[in-house]
C-alpha cells in the first residue's frame, strides 16, 4: 500500500503489518514528538544514523531534512524490510544521500539471530527474549528466525567530523548498540542520540544499560524527554530509570 506522510514523504508499507501500517494509513505520521524533534533539529548538510530503519519512515524524514549536502546511514537487518527500504528510498529519489546497511547493529562484528514477527513487524529484534514480549494471549503472531550479520557503530569512527543524530529503535537491544558505539561517543562527533528506554524489553541488559547511562551522564551527557512540540524537556536520569518506560529519550551532548 502506498501512503503519504504529513511531511511529504511517500512510503510503500506492507498491508500485513499491524504495527506501523495502521498508524500511517490513519494519521499519515508516527511518533509525533520524535518527528517534530527531527524537523526542529536536523538541518541541510547534517549527518544522521537510523538504527533499526524498518521500511524507512525516519530514514526518509532524515534524508528530506539533510538535503543534498547531508548523509543518512540506515541500518536494517530484516531482508524483507530491506527490500521495501530500498524501494522507498529510490521512489523518493533519495539515493544520493542515503546509505543502506543490511545488518543489525551490535557490540561487535559477527552474526546474530533476528526475531522477525510476521504481523507486528516493527517489533523485530536481536534481543533473545523478545519473543515472549511479542506473542501474547491477546496478540497472536508468528516469529521467523533469521541469521543476520552484525556490525558496531564504531565502524564509523573517523569517518565524519560530526554526527548530528543517532536514532536507535531496536526493541530491547539498546545495550548491545551502545556497547558497539562507545568509541564513536568518546570521539566527540555525536551530538544527539534518541532511543527507547523500556525495562521489560531490555531484560537482563537493564542493569548494565542503566550503569552505562549513568557513566555517560558523569561524562557530560544530559538527558531529556520529547513532548509533542519536539522541544527536549530536561529530565533527571534517575527519574527516567525509576520509571523505566519511555518510548523516546534524547541524550544530548552538553554545550
Amino acid at each position: 500500500m502506498l501512503v503519504t506522510t504529513t511531511w511529504g514523504g511517500k512510503l510503500l508499507v506492507p498491508t500485513s503489518d499491524l504495527s506501523l501500517m495502521p498508524e500511517l494509513v490513519a494519521r499519515g505520521t508516527y511518533d509525533v514528538p520524535f518527528t517534530a524533534f527531527v524537523r526542529e533539529h536536523i538541518q541541510p548538510g547534517n549527518v544522521a544514523i537510523d538504527v533499526g530503519a524498518h521500511i524507512g519512515l525516519f530514514t526518509l524524514l532524515f534524508a528530506y531534512e539533510v538535503w543534498e549536502r547531508g548523509h543518512v546511514i540506515a541500518y536494517e537487518a530484516n531482508p524483507q524490510n530491506v527490500r521495501l527500504l530500498r524501494d522507498n528510498v529510490a521512489m523518493n529519489y533519495l539515493e544520493d544521500r542515503v546509505e543502506i546497511v543490511p545488518r543489525a547493529v551490535a557490540a561487535e562484528r559477527g552474526t546474530a539471530t533476528f526475531l522477525a514477527p510476521q504481523r507486528f513487524q516493527m517489533l523485530g529484534s536481536i534481543q533473545p527474549h523478545r519473543e515472549t514480549l511479542v506473542v501474547t494471549d491477546d496478540r497472536a503472531d508468528v516469529i521467523d528466525r533469521i541469521e543476520v550479520e552484525t556490525e558496531p557503530l564504531d565502524a564509523h569512527v573517523g569517518r565524519f567530523e560530526r554526527i548530528d543524530l543517532v536514532k536507535i529503535d531496536v526493541e530491547g537491544a539498546e545495550e548491545k548498540v551502545f556497547a558497539g558505539m562507545s568509541g564513536l561517543l568518546e570521539s566527540g562527533v555525536v551530538q544527539r542520540v534518541c532511543f527507547e528506554l523500556i525495562r521489560v524489553a531490555l531484560g537482563d541488559d537493564w542493569e548494565p544499560f542503566a550503569r552505562r547511562l549513568k557513566a555517560l551522564e558523569a561524562g557530560g551527557w544530559r538527558f531529556a524527554t520529547l513532548p509533542d512540540s519536539g522541544i527536549p524537556e530536561s529530565a533527571d536520569l534517575d527519574r527516567l530509570l525509576d520509571h523505566g518506560r519511555y518510548s523516546q529519550v534524547a541524550m544530548l551532548r552538553a554545550d
